[in-house]
């Protein structure tokens, strides 16, 4: 199914149209994202709705979207013009640009994606025209970190949450069910996942951290394959704790539960050497490695902590 397609089956994007046919939508409308493909799809088809009756028989592939997302149609204005932040010279254009009456359609939109991103001076400029948008004129942001926008802003817009999709709904987009397990609903980051040839081999260097590491003197061997894919190093984490939450789910006879189940046997091996408590307190670990790691942390030293605490932690938790 076309991700368009889903996007307009969703709860929000329903609420919209229902809105907009009651003449109830916001001429400021914040979209909050985490996934930036995603954020920007909806934006370009909310416009779409906003300007033709016909909206419903687009996809991402009809000239109409295509036109807009190429920044190539003269109603609908997408920003930032240049790479991911909107500047103050592009927030002066949108200003300018929302008092000049729309061409070809009904209204004039401006899709601003990233807004967060975008300089506090920026956001500035466009509080007055937020607040009291020209006739005819609509202006969708999108947002990643809502923390990152100014309050007067937030203040001056509707806000649209969009939430991650279900495991079913991520099944129709992507068909590797690994990438769609760490991508956690968010389409973006799913084919991104999708597209690394060495997301299987990651995977299984995270699992092998519980399966296969058992004593101290393997260490320094695992020590060095973890260090290697030090680019990877959040998603090695990231796999590390889904394997500890399939681990508790199999010990509370949930397997069906599990997300990893491509590792399944692995982990029901492993299971009855790891308590309740080991779990937790390496799910602890996992975490302090994350702070470490953002802190510019010796990396060799840190990885090398991490797995001799949780030998530690495992034999301590028995």
């Amino acid at each position: 199914m076309e991700f368009t397609e889903i996007i307009k089956n969703q709860q929000f994007f329903k609420d919209l149209i229902e809105k907009k046919e009651q003449n109830a939508l916001s001429n400021s409308i914040m979209f909050f994202c985490e996934d930036s493909l995603t954020s920007d799809k909806v934006l370009i088809l909310t416009a779409l709705l906003l300007e033709y009756p016909t909206f419903d028989l687009f996809n991402d592939k009809s000239a109409e979207f295509l036109r807009v997302e190429n920044k190539a149609d003269i109603d609908i204005k997408v920003y930032p013009k240049n790479g991911e932040k909107l500047l103050v010279s592009d927030a002066n254009e949108i200003v300018s640009e929302c008092f000049i009456k729309a061409v070809n359609l009904p209204y004039k939109i401006f899709v601003i994606k990233n807004f967060d991103v975008s300089t506090e001076e920026a956001q500035n400029k466009l509080l007055k025209v937020l607040e009291e948008p020209p006739k005819n004129v609509y202006f969708l942001l999108g947002v990643k970190n809502e923390g990152k926008v100014l309050p007067t802003i937030k203040s001056r817009c509707d806000k649209v949450k969009i939430e991650p999709l279900s495991e079913e709904e991520m099944d129709k987009i992507c068909q590797d069910s690994l990438a769609c397990v760490l991508g956690r609903g968010y389409v973006g980051r799913t084919l991104e996942l999708s597209r690394n040839k060495d997301l299987y081999n990651l995977a299984k260097l995270s699992v092998s951290l519980l399966t296969e590491l058992k004593n101290s003197k393997q260490v320094l061997s695992f020590s060095k394959r973890v260090l290697e894919e030090k680019n990877n190093l959040n998603l090695i984490l990231e796999v590390l704790s889904l394997c500890l939450e399939d681990i508790i789910k199999i010990k509370c006879e949930s397997e069906n539960l599990c997300k990893l189940k491509m590792f399944d046997e692995q982990l029901k091996d492993v299971e009855p050497e790891f308590s309740v408590e080991a779990l937790c307190e390496i799910s602890k670990l996992i975490s302090h490695l994350r702070e470490k790691l953002e802190f510019n942390a010796n990396l060799t030293v840190a990885i090398d902590n991490f797995l001799l605490k949780i030998l530690e932690v495992k034999f301590l938790c028995k």
